[in-house]
């Protein structure tokens, strides 16, 4: 081209014109850019040439200017702006529309009409021209397809037979044919005359087989040899060779299981054999397994030898080797659709949609019969999946230069949920040119939820894409299109824009690729700014770029962190640009279905187009309008819409409750009469189930559909608000039920409460039950509304079943009935499973059911039945989709109601497959159902598959129980195998220690179902090894480009389900009967069976045929309905042994009786006080208060104990009840009763110590009131400093008085020993009896006097003399026995070292058998002194720590005993016994015990005595103070007023506070009493599951280092909820009620004219005690703290009455900062609360001793009864054996210990000799089969000195021999349970302690220091390699030091 002459194209026509290139150029711009043209002055061409160029275009394309320079070429100038103010375009000039009377308006003049008429009938001829060009005008716009091979390869075509032409005429390679030219370059628009907007979609018609598919054909020249050959192929060898169009029914693929798991020989021999892979193709989307599966095997088969194969297939199979690694997802998909029928197709695509795969929409495949190839738009794939939408519509589309450059790519970056495995990026760009993929938002849990669908368009738009682009280009709400700078200078965005004004209004986005995108000095604004520049009359559009696909590729070392950084760049830019346009998304008017897409296709493609009609709608839509819209959440619409099945339920459940005879019968059954009544008027079918029933067997499955997502729309109205309301009221109903068990206990547990608090705090429990109930009415209302609007498809299946029940004759034909149950039997193929168990309550049979389940087509062998069963919300439904490829619903919560039935066929089997409702469910509370479930499934089941996510749990077990125990009792002929899946499993591998679980799981059945003659082995087949893990479904990552959370499907789980699947298989078809049913054909049926069949041999099956099986099920159901109540809700049969139920008898009765006891408890402790404060003797006669109290209370809990054993004696008297049991539990009674009595004493001792304190501070006060008194009656002239100098003087010798009698009532030094050593003493005696010559109590002497116990002290004073302020700190206890860091009390203040420690000491302590030997002496004694004093001490100190008045408590020995027993129990002192003398050791312990408890309580008393005594002078300032300003203010009304009302203020503040304190410690004490879980046998049992059972390493420690402080810490976090709620409840109010009595006092003061002060404070008193809201009328604490005295006021005159009232309305200035001091009165509450409350707890945590093999704590909560325990005999070596004749040894009575919680050995320190690594077996494990080394007993005291090493130990065999003889009190236990327990037999301990070892291993032997190393490996089915472990230096952090 010169600069004079050149060539344009516009719309295909080649145009010469005389003009510079620069001319051209912009004309160019000009003309194609039709509506942004602009006036180029500059630029002037010819008329002709205008003209030419303008009718070279198309003319219903024309712009505005366009028609305008047109009108001017026919000389109508004068017209032109009438054309341009009305925005006349070529579409309007070319329309029908333009009529006469229109053109009228435009061109008035007759003459000039004529003209125009004439000249647009020329255009429209030639628009008919143009339409018929030959091929050579349209050469030049044109598709062309680049081979993957040979990009350069430029392949023409011609449209059907006419040959695309070059310049110069020859023929070369054919392109596609161009788009959007002649008629399909814009849409008309309609006439005024013309309206289809209303017109509703004919979706019979659609549907229909010819209109759903359009297929064109492609020439073959079009493609290169290699592709074309190669669509041939994948159609040939990948599609079935028959026809497939008919839509006679569903491909039994979806209801058929694959033979045999793929791999590459099996998918070739499949391919050879059925020339399809749709079989697994179908059944890894089953599995959600995305094709991944066959993609990554297709490789692997070009590596298959031919010879392998038959000879007569080696063509194929060499063909399809030669192909495989060509095929893509893609491929796979498409192929699988054409090898379906129709109907297959549009259910196929439902499986595509949810495995997140881009749905093939238009494609190319080969048609065998017309041997060509086509190109095919398949609408059908489609019909299900888009047949109702709501998310908006989406094209994308790119340009002709952007082939290649990755489009599809880039939709992650635009949609984040989508991820790049999931898009159609594979296979050559050529194969996919001008196909569209259809894709959907990801499903997937835990991903922003989005509504949307793409139509992404491969390579571009032509002629046989064209028409439906248009089609989707009209209906989406967002365009997506791309270009490159190339197309700056092409038609294709005016193309794609000037379509119909509808699309240029659009929001759009255009993607420019920029190969400079990575350049940081490239600005792409320039590039954009070229594009805006171009289109700047353009709206709605943005403008953004992005890379190419070429810079992905490229090689580069740091390409890495380049593509990072470009994908986020890439996300931030597309994503952001999407989301800005989304307001404007919303406004468009979206379509809601393919069909309207699929409906003006049809029309476009007959160049009949138009725009489209808005959101054309479904006839069947308007007629669910009619019946739904005037339903809502408040109209009945259960009653309304299936009265029958509504009736029924309502009915039934009416029944059921007439059986409870507590319910109200006459209302009951007045209900019933008239819902019979209202059934009984039910004559005709209502029109609800009239138009489903005519929508099941007139309409077609996608009006189905559309039917059930209408419904899900109309629910969706009401629920999300719903179920808000739901949860809330569950909290709160939860909250008051927490606050009604609180208030029941207190009730129940105390006696002695005075009448006003027993009268408030039922006040309050009755208040919180109103309350309580009326949540629950709420949430039964809610449930009730979400039940009302649940209406689904399968609700009004129901209802149909229900009506065919209630009246058959309703139904006017049986030919009706049999196409409904032809019709439910299709659907159930479909996902629509059978509802077998429906309604509430459930019911089973249905002959309409039944006639559907005979049309059901089997293979000719016998059904089996498989049941899955599991916990709610345990993914049951989803199991059986992936696994058998079902439908059944899915949801978070409860969306299985009842049991639903599928059908499959796999090999030669029909499989029935139940899904069953979730068990413990919160809908289903109670047993009953959970029980009636599993005996169903164990009934009618061949298989169960019990579905649990984790671990195998007790529920688990118990259920299984309670069904064996039904099963007996209703024969079924099936002996089920359980098949336990455990979901969610992160490592597959541990197989064994699953099987080991299952293996005790069944041993815990056999022990549970002992006094059963029969074996649960005979009923139930549990395989040791039926364990099957599988991981998560789901992979859970962030995304490392945008940094959010992603879920997807892995590969992981489908592959799992393959192996899941051969297990299920193999199992149940080997399933046999009972035993009791091979041998005995004649078995009597029990009162509790169903009647049964004469029984068969075992190899008869279980049904014959589906109808057989449906006539059992409903007959199984029937019996457990019927037998519900009575054979599954006794517990007490197998979930608990005989045992467990007495225990729980004595628990109630110990609950009881301590409840009476509480209540007489405190009735005692109120008149005690009372009577003693009334005679002034409360602080004078302490010990004869404390006698009586003692006395009383003792007779109390002595008639208590006798009441509790009499009243489980009078409970007991079965048979059944074993004596030995009995004696056993009854014993145990008495330790919980006597808790309560240590509880009341430290009740009583605090209160009177605070009434002592209290009265002592009241009788200074008063002496100092009426000294003041009468120094002011007999001198009220002094001056104030003559006053104030007598007061001085009478307050120095009162305080002076006060302090002395502070001083009397503390306890001496001498005191405090003498009554500890009697403690001490007396403990010893009572003990100190014929008992094993180990005991503890045989090696410790009693001491005298005090005078002795500082004889045997002072050898340590020298170690025991640090300092007392050190002792008053309070020492914390250790996580770890050996700290080296430990300041021990024993240490002495010079911080000696222990080696001087040891010389001070060697000459005196007397603990060494052979002095001589002192190395080996010295590194015992470092080592207990180190080591096991240091623990001796922590725990000492913590007990009294956590104990009020415990120099007063004879426990505070009894402990100090347990404590010196468990130190002597420890390796170290065992080990070394042989060098030790124990009872001088043992002595010592208890010598340095008891200094602990002295200094400590001489400590506590004389901090005591300093905090009251400097409260006390604080006290007595005030009241000075406050009298002397009283005096002051005489003279002044106003200022005596003021004076008052802040004396009067400050006290009324105080006295409130005290008082809310006091009730709160005594609502504490109440909970702590009360509550069910604060005890030793309940705590007992949280420790260990919250520490060994959870495999929590930090409570582990706990557990092992100090098990008692652990209990304390688990105790408080019980009650610490209920501490918060106490505290809140009392001081809710406490601003109000300092407010309500300062008001009351002012009140009085205002009301009453006072002549002097003496009146004023005792009226006030009167009238605050009188105050409703403090409830104090009728307190004791009113008496006994003669709350409200106000006593420290002068009587005086009152010379002014008013502005002595208005002085003292001051009072209410006590609100300033009220706040404030609420708040820290408040925390001082707190402070003291929680410090009661731990003292309170410690008080209930019975027995401190621990076992010496594992160190598990005593399980006896208290006081302990002694036993007799057997001498140790070796096997006699004269008698025979078992024949031994000789005397026994007499039993010695040993006070035992005894604890269900035994742990491993290692945790306690014990190792394997010689090895010393970790012994891993319980205490009684080998109990007779294994040995204890210890070292030997002592030598001769003159032997020599033995080094380390000559250290020989001595061997016990066996083990029971070791406890017997050295720790005889564990003996029994020990003894008992390594008979019992059921891993007696096991030399390893349970999988919990096992995985708890490992987690904590590390940490323990580093505890240890030395004396214990770990093993070098562990057998990993055993113990679990794959966890978690603490470090060895780790530390517990303990919780019980503060409040929160």
């Amino acid at each position: 081209m010169n600069e004079t002459y050149g060539t344009i194209i516009i719309s295909g026509k080649q145009v010469a014109v005389n003009t510079s290139k620069v001319q051209i150029q912009n004309k160019i711009d000009k003309l194609s850019s039709n509506i942004n043209i602009v006036n180029t002055s500059d630029l002037e061409l010819s008329d002709r040439n205008i003209k030419e160029v303008m009718m070279s275009s198309a003319p219903e394309s024309w712009s505005i200017e366009q028609v305008a320079q047109w009108l001017e070429s026919i000389n109508m100038t004068a017209f032109i702006e009438n054309f341009k103010q009305n925005e006349i375009d070529g579409s309007l000039l070319i329309s029908d529309g333009l009529d006469d009377t229109l053109l009228k308006e435009l061109i008035p003049q007759l003459k000039h009409r004529i003209t125009f008429n004439t000249e647009r009938r020329k255009l429209k001829s030639g628009q008919y021209r143009k339409s018929t060009m030959s091929a050579a005008d349209t050469g030049d716009i044109r598709a062309r397809l680049q081979s993957s091979e040979n990009a350069d390869t430029d392949l023409r075509s011609a449209g059907n037979n006419d040959p695309f032409l070059t310049a110069s005429g020859t023929q070369t390679h054919k392109t596609l044919p161009a788009a959007r030219i002649g008629t399909k370059a814009t849409c008309p628009r309609p006439t005024g005359n013309v309206s289809n907007i209303h017109n509703p979609i004919d979706s019979k018609y659609l549907l229909q087989d010819d209109n759903y598919i359009s297929s064109v054909q492609v020439d073959a020249q079009y493609f290169n040899a290699d592709d074309y050959e190669l669509l041939k192929k994948w159609s040939l060898y990948l599609c079935l060779p028959q026809s497939v169009k008919q839509s006679t029914g569903l491909d039994r693929t979806f209801n058929t299981l694959v033979d045999e798991a793929i791999d590459a020989r099996t998918l070739v021999k499949e391919i050879a054999k059925n020339h399809s892979l749709k079989v697994y193709v179908v059944d890894s989307l089953k599995r959600y397994n995305s094709l991944m599966d066959i993609i990554h095997i297709l490789p692997s088969c070009t590596e298959l030898a031919l010879t392998s194969f038959p000879s007569q297939h080696s063509t194929t199979i060499e063909n399809i080797l030669h192909i495989a690694d060509t095929i893509t997802k893609s491929v796979l998909l498409t192929t699988t659709i054409e090898s379906l029928s129709y109907e297959s197709q549009r259910y196929f695509g439902n499986f595509i949609k949810k495995n997140d795969l881009p749905l093939p929409f238009s494609y190319y495949i080969w048609n065998e019969q017309k041997k060509l190839l086509e190109y095919k738009i398949n609408f059908n794939v489609l019909a299900e999946t888009m047949c109702l939408t709501t998310g908006h519509y989406i094209l994308q589309i790119g340009s002709e230069s952007t082939i290649g450059m990755g489009k599809t790519s880039l939709l992650q970056f635009i949609f984040p949920d989508k991820r790049i495995e999931t898009l159609n990026t594979d296979g050559s760009s050529t194969l996919r040119n001008g196909c569209i993929d259809v894709l959907f938002p990801s499903d997937v849990t835990n991903q922003k939820k989005e509504s949307y669908v793409i139509f992404d368009v491969h390579g571009i738009i032509n002629a046989l894409n064209e028409d439906i682009i248009s089609s989707i280009q009209e209906f989406c709400t967002l365009q997506i299109f791309y270009v490159t700078e190339e197309d700056l200078k092409s038609t294709f965005l005016n193309s794609m824009m000037n379509y119909s004004k509808h699309i240029q209004g659009k929001p759009m986005i255009i993607i420019i690729f920029d190969p400079n995108y990575d350049d940081k000095r490239h600005q792409p604004e320039k590039l954009i700014n070229a594009f805006k520049l171009k289109y700047q009359k353009w709206t709605g559009v943005k403008w953004v770029t992005a890379p190419p696909s070429t810079l992905w590729l490229q090689h580069d070392s740091n390409r890495r962190n380049k593509d990072l950084a470009r994908s986020q760049r890439l996300l931030k830019s597309l994503s952001g640009v999407r989301e800005s346009l989304n307001k404007e998304i919303q406004q468009q008017i979206h379509c809601t279905s393919i069909f309207s897409i699929q409906s003006y296709y049809n029309t476009v493609k007959t160049s009949t187009n138009f725009s489209p009609p808005v959101n054309r709608s479904f006839q069947i839509e308007n007629r669910l309008k009619k019946l739904f819209e005037s339903l809502n959440d408040r109209t009945e619409n259960l009653r309304l819409a299936t009265p029958v099945s509504y009736l029924e339920s309502a009915i039934k459940q009416c029944e059921r409750d007439l059986e409870n005879w507590d319910a109200p019968q006459t209302g009951i059954q007045a209900r019933k009469d008239m819902l019979n009544q209202e059934r009984s008027n039910i004559k005709s079918i209502n029109n609800y189930t009239r138009f489903f029933i005519h929508l099941l067997t007139k309409c077609s499955y996608i009006e189905l559909l559309i039917t059930e997502i209408y419904l899900e729309k109309w629910r969706s109205q009401f629920e999300s608000t719903l179920h808000e309301q739901l949860r809330e009221a569950k909290n709160v109903a939860l909250k008051f039920s927490s606050q009604i068990k609180q208030l029941e206990q207190r009730l129940s547990t105390e006696e002695n409460f005075n009448q006003p608090d027993r009268k408030k705090m039922e006040d309050d429990l009755r208040d919180a039950k109103a309350e309580f109930n009326r949540q629950r009415t709420l949430v039964t209302q809610i449930d009730n509304k979400l039940m009302n609007i649940d209406l689904t498809i399968g609700l009004f299946c129901d209802e149909i079943l229900a009506l065919y029940e209630f009246s058959p004759h309703l139904f006017p034909s049986e030919k009706l009935i049999e196409d409904i149950a032809k019709t439910l039997s299709n659907l159930m193929l479909k996902g629509f499973a059978f509802h077998i168990l429906r309604g509430r309550p459930l019911h089973c049979r249905s002959e309409l059911l039944k006639k559907s389940i005979s049309f059901i087509q089997t293979i000719q062998q016998p059904p089996l039945v498989l049941t899955v069963i599991g916990e709610q919300s345990s993914a049951k439904s989803s199991l059986l989709n992936t696994t058998f490829g079902c439908n059944f619903r899915v949801s978070a919560g409860r969306c299985t109601i009842g049991m639903y039935m599928s059908v499959i066929q796999w090999r030669s089997e029909t499989f029935i497959i139940f899904d069953t409702e979730g068990l413990l469910s919160l809908e289903e509370a109670g047993p009953i159902f959970d029980n009636q479930m599993i005996t169903m499934a164990m009934l009618s089941s061949h298989l169960v598959l019990i579905n649990h996510k984790g671990e195998f749990s007790t529920n688990l077990k118990d259920l299984i129980g309670i069904s064996f125990y039904a099963k007996l009792q209703i024969h079924s002929p099936i002996k089920p195998k359980l098949l336990f899946v455990l979901r969610d499993q992160a490592d597959l591998t541990s197989k064994e220690i699953f099987f080991g679980q299952l293996t005790k799981l069944k041993e815990q059945l056999q022990l549970d179902t002992g006094p059963i003659k029969n074996s649960i082995d005979e009923e139930i087949d549990i395989q040791d090894e039926n364990v099957y893990l599988l991981p998560n479904a789901f992979s859970h990552d962030v995304n490392v480009i945008s940094n959010i959370a992603q879920s997807w499907r892995n590969q992981t789980f489908p592959k799992e389900i393959i192996k899941l699947r051969d297990k299920i298989f193999n199992n149940i078809r080997n399933t046999i009967k009972p035993q009791r049913f091979q041998f005995n054909n004649n078995i009597p049926i029990t009162t509790t069976s169903t009647p049964t069949d004469p029984r068969t041999p075992a190899n008869d099956p279980a049904y014959t045929d589906m109808t057989h099986l449906y006539t059992k099920i409903c007959s199984n159901w029937e019996t457990i309905d019927r037998l519900g109540p009575r054979l599954l809700a006794c517990k007490t049969l197998y979930e608990i042994s005989i045992m467990e139920e007495l225990q729980t008898i004595a628990i109630d009765i110990i609950q009881t009786i301590n409840v009476t006891v509480h209540e007489k408890g405190e009735n005692l402790i109120n008149e005690t006080l009372l009577e003693f404060s009334k005679k002034k003797f409360i602080d004078i006669d302490r010990d004869r208060i404390v006698g009586k109290f003692d006395h009383e209370l003792s007779l109390i809990i002595t008639h208590a104990i006798e009441q509790a054993r009499k009243n489980f004696d009078d409970k007991t008297e079965r048979s059944c009840y074993l004596p030995e049991m009995k004696l056993k539990i009854s014993k145990r009674m008495e330790p919980p009763i006597r808790s309560a009595q240590h509880l009341l004493n430290e009740i009583f001792e605090d209160r009177l110590l605070s009434l002592s304190k209290k009265a002592r501070l009241d009788s200074a006060q008063q002496q100092l009131l009426n000294s003041v008194q009468n120094e002011f009656d007999e001198n009220k002239s002094l001056k104030s400093g003559e006053l104030e100098t007598r007061v001085e003087i009478q307050f120095k010798r009162i305080i002076e008085q006060h302090h002395k009698e502070l001083e009397s009532s503390v306890e001496t030094e001498s005191m405090i020993i003498k009554k500890l050593l009697k403690f001490y003493n007396n403990q010893l005696q009572s003990k100190q009896v014929a008992t094993g010559r180990e005991n503890i109590y045989n090696h410790l002497s009693v001491i005298k006097d005090e005078a002795e116990y500082k004889a045997h002290i002072q050898k340590f004073e020298n170690c025991l003399s640090r300092s007392r302020q050190e002792t008053q700190q309070t020492v914390q206890a250790k996580s770890r026995r050996f700290l080296k860091t430990i300041k021990s009390f024993f240490t002495g203040s010079s911080q000696k070292p222990i080696g001087c420690l040891w010389k001070d000491l060697k000459n005196t302590l007397g603990w060494f058998t052979n002095d001589k030997n002192e190395a080996k002496n010295e590194k015992i004694f470092t080592e207990i002194w180190n080591n096991i004093v240091p623990k001796f001490e922590e725990d000492l100190l913590g007990l009294l720590d956590h104990t009020k008045s415990f120099s007063s408590d004879p426990k505070t020995v009894q402990h100090l005993l347990q404590y010196i027993e468990n130190a002597m129990n420890t390796q170290s002192i065992i080990n070394n016994s042989r060098y030790l003398e124990k009872p001088k050791l043992c002595f010592d312990l208890a010598v340095i015990g008891l200094r602990i408890i002295i200094n400590k309580a001489i400590d506590i008393e004389q901090t005591t005595y300093e905090s009251n005594l400097q409260n006390s002078k604080n006290e007595m300032e005030a009241c000075k103070d406050s009298l002397l300003k009283q005096c002051m203010a005489m003279k002044d009304s106003f200022e005596l007023g003021q004076t008052l009302a802040e004396t009067v203020g400050k006290q009324i503040i105080d006295e409130i506070s005290n008082l809310l304190q006091r009730r709160i410690e005594k609502d504490i004490t109440e909970d702590i009493f009360r509550s069910q879980f604060i005890n030793h046998e309940s705590i007992q049992k949280q420790a260990y599951a919250e520490s060994i059972g959870q495999a929590n390493g930090e409570n582990i420690l706990k557990y092992v280092y100090d098990i008692n402080r652990y209990f304390i810490e688990l105790s408080l976090n019980e009650i610490r909820t209920t501490l918060h709620v106490v505290i809140h409840k009392h001081t809710l109010l406490f601003e109000d009620f300092i407010r309500l009595a300062i008001d009351k006092a002012n009140e009085v003061v205002e009301r009453n004219a006072y002549e002097h002060t003496g009146l004023l404070n005792k009226d006030i008193h009167d009238a605050i005690l009188n105050l409703p809201d403090l409830k104090l009328s009728q307190s004791v604490d009113t008496k006994l703290f003669q709350m409200f005295s106000l006593r420290i006021v002068v009587r005086m005159p009152i010379k002014d009455t008013e502005r002595f009232k208005q002085g003292f309305s001051n009072i209410r200035n006590c609100y300033k900062n009220i706040k404030e001091r609420v708040t820290e009165l408040t925390k001082d509450m707190k402070t003291k609360a929680f410090t009661t409350c731990k003292q309170s707890i410690a008080k209930k945590l019975g027995c401190q001793a621990r076992c010496p093999g594992c160190g598990a704590k005593c399980g006896k909560p208290g006081h302990h009864e002694k036993e007799d325990v057997e001498v140790w005999q070796d096997p006699c070596k004269t008698c025979p054996p078992n024949y031994c004749t000789c005397k026994r040894p007499d039993p010695i009575s040993v006070t035992t210990h005894e604890t269900t919680y035994h742990l491993a050995s290692a945790f306690h320190g014990w190792v394997y000799y010689p090895l010393r690594t970790p012994c891993l077996e319980l205490c009684y494990q080998r109990w007779k089969t294994i040995g204890v080394n210890i070292l030997k007993n002592s030598q001769s005291n003159d032997s020599q000195t033995e080094s380390e090493d000559d250290d020989q130990y001595e061997y016990i065999f066996p083990k029971a021999k070791y406890y017997n003889e050295k720790h005889p009190a564990w003996y029994n236990d020990l003894n008992r349970q390594s008979i019992e327990r059921s891993a007696c037999n096991a030399s390893i301990p349970p999988p919990g302690q096992r995985r708890a070892w490992m987690v904590v291993r590390h940490t323990l032997i580093n505890y240890h220091e030395g004396s214990m190393v770990d093993n070098k490996d562990y057998d990993s089915k055993l113990y679990p390699m794959n966890i978690e472990t603490l470090p060895k230096d780790f530390e517990p952090k303990w919780k019980d030091e503060t409040f929160e």
